[in-house]
């Protein structure tokens, strides 16, 4: 009993004296840069992690790897990330409140679901910690040394385009942390997966790094689609509603040339998108007035205007008829 009552005891020191000179030197790697201000966010779908690691311990990665990097995209700024592993969840919500037994007041609006552009997937290569000569990667026993420890992380990021199924590139990221002295691994034991207490480990900041750096990796080599201007709304009484307003630079009294939908030019053999032929010329609107965010400009010349045709500055009128 007495060693029993010993060991009880000297388990929680350990992990203390752990914890203190735990220390990890490495640096925090900084998040992705935000997009530029005329560039338009991608909308993206996570799925869950392939897990391929030998690790044992109590945590769900793939799960757990999925949810950190879809945390970190959307305080990115850079993407418009919608809800896929439980969208069943959000979908019965939206059916429940069509039912007449619920109040009409508040009830979203059916079909305004968004639909992801990529579908971006992750495989976790490693997910380990190495101290001096020894390895593990279980956290059911402790192993405690004094010449100190090197967490790995590495995984691949796959961006998939959900139009075409086609792979568009995938990014190769890892993230080391090394702990100054010594680290137990007894101490990831009451440490939950993605918490704060987990970020101050060196798995944990290797995690984050790994994660950022793939992040980075997806902002570089995403498509990017710059921000276009755009009929936004036709409306009685030849009023145009344009898609921006000051912060898109649309002025009050500047003419906007009108094109019609483009010719998407295809390989016969292939399918592929070789060019988009401009469309035929509508007309010109003139910008009458400006908020914020939106612009409304009236009618100069032509018809035919509709929601999504593409609008070019032009000097003077006379340059587009």
């Amino acid at each position: 009993m007495t060693s029993n009552l010993s060991q009880k005891v000297r388990l929680p020191v350990l992990a203390c004296l752990v914890c203190t000179l735990l220390g990890c030197a490495t640096p925090m790697v900084s998040p992705a840069r935000p997009l530029p201000s005329n560039a338009v966010r991608q909308v993206v779908a996570v799925s869950s992690f392939e897990n391929r690691t030998s690790f044992d311990g109590p945590w769900r990665l793939g799960d757990g790897m999925a949810d950190l990097l879809i945390s970190e995209l959307v305080a990115s700024q850079n993407f418009i990330v919608v809800e896929r592993a439980n969208l069943d969840v959000v979908v019965d919500e939206i059916d429940r409140q069509s039912d007449k037994r619920f109040r009409r007041e508040g009830r979203v609006d059916q079909g305004r679901l968004k639909n992801a552009r990529y579908m971006i997937r992750g495989v976790i290569n490693d997910f380990s910690q190495v101290g001096g000569t020894s390895f593990f990667v279980a956290v059911r026993r402790l192993f405690f040394g004094g010449r100190g420890f090197k967490a790995r992380v590495a995984m691949t990021l796959t961006i998939v385009d959900i139009e075409s199924g086609e792979i568009i590139d995938s990014v190769q990221c890892s993230g080391i942390a090394r702990a100054r002295s010594a680290y137990a691994s007894a101490t990831y034991k009451n440490v939950n997966f993605g918490g704060d207490a987990f970020f101050k480990t060196p798995l944990g900041i290797a995690t984050s790094n790994t994660i950022r750096r793939g992040i980075r990796g997806i902002v570089k080599k995403m498509p990017r689609v710059m921000w276009r201007p755009m009929i936004a709304e036709v409306m009685e009484g030849n009023r145009i509603i344009l898609n921006g307003g000051l912060r898109r630079g649309f002025r009050k009294g500047r003419y906007y040339q009108v094109r019609g939908e483009g010719k998407v030019i295809t390989d016969p053999a292939t399918g592929d998108v070789l060019h988009v032929m401009p469309g035929r010329r509508l007309g010109v609107l003139r910008v009458i007035d400006v908020s914020e965010k939106l612009a409304v400009a009236e009618v100069f010349t032509g018809s035919g205007f509709a929601r999504g045709q593409l609008l070019e500055q032009v000097d003077r009128p006379e340059e587009s008829r």
